[in-house]
């Protein structure tokens, strides 16, 4: 599926870049942005594609940095959480996934061990969402995880 990235202040863009490329997406355009700039940018990018990834800083395996997309994309907060998203939910972490009718925005931890626990997740509901065809394959290239 076509996709943008925004790495929102995320460290391990390569890692996680490379992680969603295994996991099916097709990344048509890669943008990183700092708290200032994420929602103009996540603007820019859902002009252009159906689907964004937002990557970031978590705290206790949630992702840390979506309260500025929330506002930007009208989604109410109840004590810091989003209400009315989807939740991916991992072993040790979660992530959310905001949907209008043609679009979706998925807010996820930059940490790789929590993208392969919230991928597959995310991968079916976009599969039934979107009608879409493609597996899901995980693996690394091999480069070693930091």
């Amino acid at each position: 599926m076509k996709t943008a990235v925004l790495f929102c202040g995320a460290r391990r863009t390569a890692y996680c870049q490379e992680l969603l490329e295994n996991s099916g997406f097709l990344l048509t355009q890669v943008r990183t942005a700092q708290e200032a700039g994420q929602t103009a940018c996540l603007g820019q990018l859902l002009k252009q594609n159906r689907m964004v990834c937002a990557v970031g800083p978590s705290h206790s395996g949630r992702p840390s940095f979506g309260q500025p997309l929330f506002q930007a994309l009208g989604v109410p907060l109840l004590d810091d959480s989003p209400q009315g998203v989807l939740v991916l939910q991992g072993n040790e972490c979660s992530g959310w996934l905001v949907e209008s009718r043609e679009q979706a925005v998925a807010l996820l931890p930059d940490k790789p061990e929590y993208l392969m626990q919230l991928l597959p997740q995310l991968w079916l509901r976009l599969r039934r969402k979107f009608h879409l065809q493609q597996a899901v394959n995980h693996a690394f290239s091999g480069k070693e995880q930091p």
